[in-house]
């Protein structure tokens, strides 16, 4: 299932953000890895609209994976 949300924060240097959700609840956070484009070309901004899936980290908590621009 697809979720949209804006980009909260994110910092280049270490390729780690979080992604607001327009639904409500906490940010998510997210890693480089997450995106479905490259992010060395053109990184994501704050308040850039995304759409995302939503996934697990290794312990367990949610985070935003495939996130793709709308």
């Amino acid at each position: 299932m697809k979720y949209f949300g804006t980009v909260n924060t994110f910092d280049v240097d270490q390729g780690k953000g979080s992604i607001k959700p327009e639904a409500g609840g906490d940010n998510l956070a997210f890693e480089r890895s997450a995106f479905a484009w490259d992010i060395k070309a053109q990184p994501p901004t704050t308040g850039q609209r995304l759409s995302y899936d939503v996934g697990t980290d290794s312990d367990s908590k949610p985070v935003a994976l495939n996130l793709q621009k709308i």
